[in-house]
């Protein structure tokens, strides 16, 4: 009887020493948070559409309207590249009974630009991506369940239109350059 319960004591005590070595936040990379998105590269935005009114006398001059692209959206986070670079871009612990578990996505089209690789240490999983030739892409924080077993594809239809929703809903926009 001691000795069951001394051993359930020694496990139970292991078991929280473990868990509070690991950080329970999922999050972007402290890395992403740091980079600059005008290193090297300049955006240059096309020319304001010119529009006439003649009809109206009263407010001759107009603000131009740009049109607005994939880079103007406020709550994108932008990674920008050279071929060959590696860079850590999500960090998601797997704790049972806690937060879901995320993970991060590239649709299909984006594989041949960026590649995901994930490493795994304990309850922590690292994303990072590896630029793999000239573009520019956009992937996402999505929930793990959404993905098959090899945690790069959609389960069903259903779970690719959750992935969407969730990567228009806070997009990472990738660059790479040569």
């Amino acid at each position: 009887m001691k000795n069951r319960l001394a051993i359930l004591v020694s496990t139970g005590l292991a078991s929280l020493l473990l868990a509070a070595c690991e950080s329970t936040t999922q999050g972007v990379a402290p890395g992403l948070d740091t980079q600059n998105p005008e290193t090297g590269v300049k955006r240059i935005d096309p020319a304001p559409e010119s529009k006439s009114f003649a009809h109206e006398t009263k407010d001759v001059f107009r603000a131009a309207e740009y049109s607005q692209g994939p880079a103007s959206l406020p709550n994108a986070k932008r990674i920008s590249l050279r071929l060959g670079q590696v860079v850590e871009v999500y960090r998601a612990n797997i704790i049972p009974g806690g937060e879901r578990e995320m993970a991060f996505y590239l649709p299909v089209e984006a594989r041949a630009v960026v590649q995901v690789l994930i490493e795994s240490r304990g309850v922590t999983k690292t994303y990072f991506l590896k630029a793999i030739g000239p573009g520019d892409t956009v992937g996402g924080v999505v929930e793990r369940r959404w993905l098959n077993s090899g945690g790069f594809d959609a389960n069903s239809v259903a779970d690719e239109a959750r992935i969407q929703q969730a990567v228009r809903a806070a997009p990472f926009l990738i660059s790479v350059t040569r």
